[in-house]
């Protein structure tokens, strides 16, 4: 009497992983391993690794939490921290058990959304940005076209991460407005606290923000508050500005086409007068109505 046992995927790859980190398994039969490492010599050559170097098994050379061992033993790519490009690191769909997805599958459940664009808990954040929220950033924010967009990000906007202007439309990726609401696609999806939010003069702004241009102000209504903005990107932003809207300005060195300004990063906050025909804004965030301006963030030009 024969009994088959069947392992879930998720089982499967525990036990690939504890062998891996634990060096138990044994090198691909008939393939020499000269530093015992578990990774045959002529696998190392191929990936750039050193066949006489032990040390180099326990490296994670994308940074996705599998060191190269691992990788080795679940066929996943040493130096891309998404093998199978569905938005979800490897050491996500692995080692967090990310929903039960497969690490070299895009689309697990075949429902036609890549892994890392599912929504699991569905409150409206995708499960690789909620992962992203409380993991170290040199594990999630590779950026190899320098547009503002982690490379696993890129697929959730049609983008390549090796093209800052994928669709050849004049406005980077990182800017990109697909619904023309005033928001970058990419930082509408945003967890609401990352860990990963780099704000190296600590300012309050991260720095994959400074320097944005949403556009110029077109012209405001101080009867109606109605404020219009020709965005860069080729269409027009209209809000409503309240006396709770709040008007700031966005720092001036980060200006990357230059002129003179009167204020930059003050702690005084702007007024109506300040929204006139002309003035560049970096950012606009409205309130959950989608009408009314929580706040507006421009570049003051020189009085």
């Amino acid at each position: 009497m024969t009994r088959s046992i069947t392992l879930s995927a998720a089982t499967a790859a525990a036990f690939l992983l504890t062998s891996a980190f634990s060096g138990a398994v044994a090198a691909e039969p008939g393939g020499r391993d000269s530093d015992q490492d578990g990774i045959p010599n002529r696998w190392e050559r191929v990936h750039g690794m050193n066949p006489h170097s032990a040390a180099d098994a326990r490296k994670d050379f994308d940074h996705d939490r599998l060191s190269n061992l691992a990788e080795y033993r679940l066929r996943t790519q040493i130096r891309d921290e998404d093998t199978d490009n569905d938005g979800a690191d490897d050491g996500d769909e692995v080692k967090d058990g990310l929903r039960g997805t497969r690490v070299r599958d895009r689309d697990t459940d075949d429902d036609g959304t890549t892994d890392g664009d599912e929504d699991a808990d569905h409150d409206g954040l995708d499960n690789e940005d909620e992962d992203d929220s409380s993991e170290s950033c040199v594990a999630d924010d590779d950026d190899s076209d320098d547009d503002s967009v982690a490379d696993e990000d890129e697929n959730e906007h049609g983008a390549s991460s090796h093209d800052s202007d994928s669709d050849d439309d004049g406005v980077a990726d990182g800017d990109e407005d697909s619904d023309e609401d005033g928001e970058a696609d990419e930082d509408e999806d945003d967890a609401a606290v990352d860990d990963c939010v780099v704000d190296s003069d600590d300012d309050g702004e991260g720095d994959e923000d400074e320097g944005d241009v949403l556009g110029t102000i077109t012209s405001f209504d101080s009867l109606t508050g109605v404020l219009v903005i020709a965005a860069a990107a080729g269409f027009d932003v209209t809000g409503t500005v309240t006396d709770d809207t709040e008007i700031t300005f966005e720092d001036v060195e980060d200006v990357e086409d230059g002129g003179e300004v009167s204020r930059s990063d003050s702690d005084a906050p702007g007024t109506v007068e300040d929204l006139q025909a002309g003035v560049v804004v970096a950012d606009v965030e409205f309130e959950d109505d989608g009408v009314e301006l929580d706040n507006v963030e421009i570049y003051a030009p020189a009085s």
